[in-house]
């Protein structure tokens, strides 16, 4: 049986070209593209806070904000582990609106999605948890609706997805504990395992620098001598 029982093809065809361009649009709400700035700005507002209060002691950015940002990038390093490990081909080129990466099981945008907006709902002090809960299965749903919309998945691919990434936002959120450096350790194991599998592959080593990176410079920041120096030379230009 197809992954697709027919529901995307349904959809495909249903779908008016005209509305091709909103469908990728939203798209991009599960896109590294949207995701990565987004979390670079949240911990840029979050460290701002910090050093606008003068806080010497507590952390410059959040535990709930290093989480999330663990928590993210090792569910797209995820992504490229499980697409290397299935190799499933993707619904027959003529459905295509768009040109996909190679492989489609999972759909990479779709996991992307549920991971980058589960960890919201888990780990941001943005409105009430149950607000963030709709809105960000609301999202995730749109999300999914759209790769079935342009023809580059099938309805298993997107419903799998959403499944492996709530599995691992409470696999990550159990062996973190709270702990950030915890959750950056995590998300490295699994952007090397991810580079092992791929043998190498550009997507896997650009996770791995990202969860290198964003661990090392979270971890850096947070020494003492460091967080205490920039509290008094930047945040006396913040206040």
């Amino acid at each position: 049986m197809s992954r697709g029982v027919g529901v995307t093809e349904t959809i495909r065809s249903g779908v008016p070209e005209w509305t091709l361009e909103a469908f990728a649009g939203l798209s991009l709400l599960g896109d590294l593209l949207v995701i990565v700035p987004v979390l670079g700005l949240l911990y840029i507002v979050d460290v701002g806070q910090s050093l606008f209060r003068d806080d010497r002691e507590g952390p410059l950015c959040s535990t709930q904000t290093a989480l999330l940002i663990a928590a993210v990038f090792g569910g797209l390093a995820l992504v490229v582990l499980l697409k290397a490990t299935f190799a499933l081909p993707r619904p027959p080129a003529a459905w295509h609106a768009l040109e996909p990466s190679e492989h489609g099981f999972p759909s990479g945008h779709t996991m992307a999605a549920t991971v980058f907006w589960g960890a919201l709902v888990l780990w941001s002090s943005i409105g009430r948890r149950s607000s963030r809960f709709a809105v960000s299965s609301a999202v995730v749903v749109l999300v999914a609706l759209s790769r079935l919309a342009l023809g580059v998945h099938y309805l298993v691919d997107v419903l799998a997805s959403i499944a492996f990434g709530v599995v691992y936002l409470g696999g990550i959120a159990w062996l973190a504990r709270e702990r950030p450096l915890r959750a950056f350790g995590v998300a490295v194991a699994v952007a090397v395992v991810a580079v092992a599998v791929t043998g190498g592959s550009s997507r896997a080593l650009l996770a791995l620098v990202g969860t290198v990176g964003g661990g090392s410079g979270w971890w850096l920041l947070e020494r003492p001598p460091v967080r205490q120096r920039l509290v008094s030379t930047v945040g006396p230009l913040l206040r």
